[in-house]
């Protein structure tokens, strides 16, 4: 039996608006089981996740890793769509609890495992990591809406050198090419996640593989402010009009701006290209240049503007990244304090038990 495959995404994310989550959407409500996962930091949740991820994926089961935005190499969550059943770290930021308790969603607490007379002894130490850890965050968060504001400037700059009725144009001619032949069957579902996210490493993305195997692909490139969200957001509403499920990623500097969306229905997918995630184009791929709406002769009375609103915004985005990864150095020291105090062994059995379980769904 072959092995199955991993997608990878982010179920949430760095923002401007703080944490942002789309953990509502890892999985449907009426899934087969949620596991939600609950401890403290280093009692050995995403490595719990990721075993019983690989064990499904040599029994041939494709999966998806969802990744952690505070620590991209961590696990917030593995997902087994064939089974229709999820595991999901539930803990702080992302406190996730279970809706349907018993029926569909449980909770394993992996903080059972530790010698709770020993992490006493360490709560001064627990405190003050706890503290400067949430401090990080907040001026990575002041850093990232500064950011965000000078960004807004930036588009709004562009936007003075648009030819809106070419961008219209464009944005009526994808979405006749796309659906013109495509019946209208119903209302379709949305899926929203994030493809990438502001790290400790910096910006990460995964959008080849959300995309993989996916035959036509349409790819979107132009400045900030030159109508992209705008096309897609249109397209979304398209699709999801006609019936289609649509899985649609959001931008972690916007998280209600549509960066990326997938039809799997069409074989089909939109995906944007632009700094920190630009993407090579390939034969097959068809390219949106939304840059072909801008009047040049604009764009060259406007660049004292938009040069100085670039070079300032990758400065403030440079920093709350400095500051996510300063959180992610405390986070690893604050895992010292539980590492040595967890009974491994313990968190092993119920590994293993939790892993007969879903193999158990399959019957």
């Amino acid at each position: 039996m072959a092995d199955g495959k991993i997608r990878h995404m982010f179920p949430g994310g760095n923002t401007p608006q703080g944490f942002y989550s789309y953990y509502d959407y890892v999985i449907p409500f009426d899934a087969t089981r949620i596991f939600l996962l609950k401890g403290g930091p280093g009692v050995g949740k995403s490595t719990f996740m990721k075993k019983i991820g690989q064990a499904m994926i040599e029994r041939g089961y494709d999966i998806e890793h969802h990744h952690c935005s505070s620590d991209n190499n961590s696990l917030d969550g593995v997902v087994i769509p064939a089974l229709n059943t999820a595991l999901i770290d539930g803990t702080s930021p992302h406190i996730v609890d279970p809706k349907h308790p018993g029926c569909v969603d449980e909770i394993l607490n992996l903080g059972e495992y530790w010698d709770e007379t020993k992490m006493v002894r360490n709560k001064t130490e627990i405190l003050t990591f706890t503290k400067e850890i949430s401090k990080r965050f907040q001026c990575a968060y002041r850093m990232l809406r500064a950011a965000k504001a000078v960004y807004d400037d930036w588009e709004v700059a562009n936007n003075g050198a648009m030819n809106y009725k070419l961008a219209n144009q464009k944005t009526a001619d994808t979405i006749d090419k796309v659906f013109s032949e495509v019946a209208t069957i119903g209302y379709g579902k949305n899926r929203k996640l994030f493809a990438s996210a502001i790290t400790p490493a910096g910006p990460v993305n995964y959008i080849d593989s959300i995309s993989a195997g996916i035959t036509k692909r349409f790819i979107l490139t132009g400045l900030p402010g030159t109508g992209k969200a705008t096309l897609l957001a249109k397209v979304a509403e398209t699709a999801i009009a006609k019936g289609l499920d649509i899985e649609t990623y959001y931008c972690p500097l916007d998280p209600s701006k549509i960066e990326h969306i997938i039809i799997p229905s069409l074989d089909t997918a939109f995906t944007t290209s632009t700094p920190p995630h630009s993407l090579t184009l390939s034969a097959s791929s068809i390219l949106i240049d939304m840059n072909e709406c801008l009047e040049q002769a604009k764009v060259k009375s406007l660049e004292a503007i938009t040069d100085y609103d670039r070079n300032l915004f990758w400065g403030l985005f440079g920093k709350a990244c400095d500051y996510i990864s300063e959180a992610k150095k405390l986070h690893d020291e604050l895992e010292t304090f539980y590492v040595p105090n967890i009974n491994f062994t313990g968190v092993d059995a119920l590994k293993e038990k939790t892993l007969s379980r879903i193999l158990a769904f399959s019957h």
